[in-house]
């Protein structure tokens, strides 16, 4: 049927005025839902054809307890699909998607608010319409449960999500407290440029490890006219380089007070000149060269190597104190501690006595006194050892100092070599009154080492102040590699005191020095006073080590300085002079308890215009300097870029007979990805370009 165009009926529609609701009709149709749902109901109450559950035939086989094998299959099957597949779909999920969980799951706790329908439209069932509104908001609040008891995460940005399905259907509106995300630029993979760039960035977590580290503040800078004298002990650990290589090769960044600098740099050998005599086991190097991340600013580097004695001729005393907890029970620890003492083993010979002590459940002898060419049964002991139990107090402490007292050997090396990844519940319960006991047997001639294994256990604070008090060194064997590093290539070192209470105090001339701070050394600061005083405890020094010291010094007038000067006067500056500063260094013979003195002047002649000129131990121990400021965000000399540190590392291997120097080449490389200067590669600009 046709119509003129002029005289259509619809157009006539279009322009009238929407008709008022109905109630009748919106009634007939509530009605008409009622009975077709009632109908509905009534076809599946009917019972269903065949015979009864009980006589049908529903396998070839049935069991006697009326079980179908049939009916068995599928459930059993289902079960053991789930129970494969929904692990490795979450593991794949969470390893693969560039959105955080909290992005995509919307949050069961936000308000829904549903907009008016049309007027026309039929009114639904009211249970109907609850239950259609509260299951999604259910299913929410539970996902979003889950997600958050499996890693919780901050909310992240969100768009308004809005549905509109069907005739008369109300939009949902999500509301979230995040802002909305622009999605006007985002390029054809449905993801913004932005949002992308943040994800491609490294995470710059530290690593909650479970570990713990004593906390200290870092070196301040000083005034020369008012704090004109330095005093610190030389430190020999280096357990820190260790941590903070494994951490970085396992992709996080290690915790600000797990860098101690000077543990970073002391971790290398350097060229030093040796000693001539065990009488002066070690004599001072100075030099003095430009600062490379700071063009105002001096290096004042101090260095030492000590005296090595025929290996012929030493004997030691060695006690195994071994934790054999249940927390030791992985291929890092108790496996690798013993591997390591298997290196250890090889490089003793029949001068040297080795026994063993274990705490675990209960503290127990597991090799008496033994000579050291008695290889075969010293190592069956070992591999007898296994980590079990809990670390219920035990009298391990003091179990291998009396076995070290029993076999002690005068004119050698007595010494207790604790192994743990950080449980010190070896008998003494109160860390203080632990330190003392050690403190009191140093005084007989027994000292104590520490080495730490593996990691979320770790006690490094205590394991410092055990080696410190107990006169012996703190390592960390991270793998096989470092085991052979400190227990043979470095076993001089590790086992024989050439010099013990070793102190570093330097006047810095004030008409030369206007300011100057020590780089790290902060867990061995001493007081002026200390210096002289002969019963203050302080560093040992092994054969054959290298120790290294730098302070970064604002020479006088270079228009470097960050404190001003005092307006209404102050101490002022002494007569110029020539010298720079001038080092003292104190130290007592192993079988001494009266200190020798060192004294030298550092003057002009030790001065070197460029970095370059100063050599190789120059450039890498100022690189490794650089780096540990950086890596911990120091207040200091951060102002280095990752390449450059790169580079200055590179310029001073040297011969790197070891390779050690190159490795941390590449570990700046492994920082400079986990922890990157700015953002130019992602945004293209500086670190502030990208807010």
């Amino acid at each position: 049927m046709s119509f003129p165009e002029d005289k259509d009926p619809f157009e006539a529609l279009k322009s009238s005025a929407v008709p008022p609701p109905r109630a009748a009709a919106r009634n007939r149709a509530l009605a008409a839902a009622r009975a077709a749902f009632d109908a509905e109901q009534e076809k599946t109450s009917e019972a269903p054809k065949g015979n009864p559950a009980g006589g049908r035939l529903m396998s070839i086989i049935n069991s006697l307890k009326r079980i179908s094998i049939m009916d068995m299959r599928i459930p059993v099957g289902t079960a053991a699909i789930a129970l494969l597949v929904l692990p490795l779909g979450w593991q794949l999920y969470n390893t693969t998607s560039l959105a955080p969980t909290s992005q995509v799951v919307p949050q069961g706790d936000q308000p829904v608010e549903l907009a008016e329908s049309d007027a026309d439209a039929a009114p639904e069932p009211a249970l109907a319409t609850e239950a259609r509104e509260k299951a999604p908001v259910d299913a929410e609040m539970a996902l979003s449960n889950q997600v958050d008891a499996i890693a919780p995460l901050a909310p992240a940005p969100m768009a308004t999500a809005e549905s509109e399905v069907g005739r008369g259907v109300a939009a949902t509106k999500v509301a979230v407290d995040a802002p909305a995300m622009d999605m006007s630029a985002a390029p054809a993979g449905g993801m913004m440029a932005e949002s992308a760039a943040h994800y491609m960035q490294p995470s710059q977590v530290v690593m909650p490890s479970g570990d713990e580290f004593a906390g200290f503040e870092e070196q301040r800078l000083k005034v020369a006219t008012e704090e004109p004298v330095s005093t610190f002990s030389l430190d020999v650990d280096t357990a820190s380089y260790a941590y903070t290589r494994r951490t970085l090769e396992d992709g996080y960044l290690p915790e600000r007070d797990a860098v101690r600098i000077e543990e970073l740099i002391n971790y290398f050998p350097y060229a030093y000149p040796a000693a001539d005599s065990a009488d002066v086991p070690f004599t001072p190097t100075v030099m003095v060269y430009p600062t490379p991340w700071n063009e105002k600013t001096q290096i004042l580097q101090i260095g030492i190597k000590g005296f090595e004695p025929e290996v012929a001729g030493t004997r030691s005393n060695l006690v195994f104190l071994i934790d054999t907890s249940g927390s030791m029970d992985e291929p890092d620890k108790l496996p690798l501690l013993k591997r390591a003492f298997g290196l250890l083993l090889d490089q003793l010979s029949a001068n040297d006595t080795v026994s063993i002590v274990t705490y675990a459940g209960s503290a127990g002898v597991a090799l008496k006194p033994t000579s050291a060419d008695n290889k075969a049964e010293i190592m069956a002991a070992l591999d007898q050892l296994y980590a079990g139990g809990s670390t219920a107090g035990a009298e391990g402490i003091e179990l291998a100092y009396r076995l070290a007292e029993q076999a002690r050997i005068e004119g050698g090396t007595n010494r207790v070599i604790l192994a743990t990844d950080g449980d010190f519940n070896v008998g003494i319960d109160d860390p203080e009154q632990l330190k003392d006991f050690i403190a009191d047997k140093r005084q007989s001639g027994v000292s104590l080492s520490v080495l730490g294994f593996g990691c979320g256990n770790l006690d490094d604070a205590t394991m410092q102040a055990l080696a410190q008090n107990g006169n012996g060194n703190a390592s960390y064997i991270s793998s096989f590699a470092e085991a052979t590093k400190v227990l043979v290539e470095e076993i001089g070192g590790t086992l024989h005191t050439i010099a013990k209470d070793v102190k570093v105090q330097i006047e810095f001339n004030p008409a030369r020095v206007a300011e100057y701070r020590l780089i790290g050394y902060e867990t061995r600061a001493l007081h002026r006073e200390d210096f002289n005083n002969d019963a203050v405890d302080a560093g040992e020094v092994g054969a054959g080590t290298t120790v290294t010291a730098l302070y970064e010094i604002t020479p006088a007038g270079s228009g470097g300085e960050l404190v001003d000067p005092l307006r209404y006067g102050g101490t002022e500056a002494g007569a110029p002079s020539e010298e720079i500063a001038f080092l003292k260094m104190r130290y007592k013979l192993p079988e001494s308890d009266v200190s020798q003195l060192i004294e030298q002047p550092v003057t002009a002649e030790l001065v070197y215009g460029d970095i370059a000129e100063a050599g190789v131990d120059a450039q890498f121990a100022a690189a490794v300097a650089a780096f540990g400021q950086k890596l911990k965000s120091s207040v200091y000399g951060t102002a280095m870029r990752w390449d450059e540190i790169e580079a200055l590392a590179q310029a001073g291997r040297g011969v790197d007979e070891g390779g050690y120097r190159a490795e941390f080449v590449r570990l700046v490389d492994m920082a400079s990805l986990v922890k990157p200067d700015t953002h130019t590669d992602v945004c293209g600009a500086s670190a502030s370009g990208c807010d």
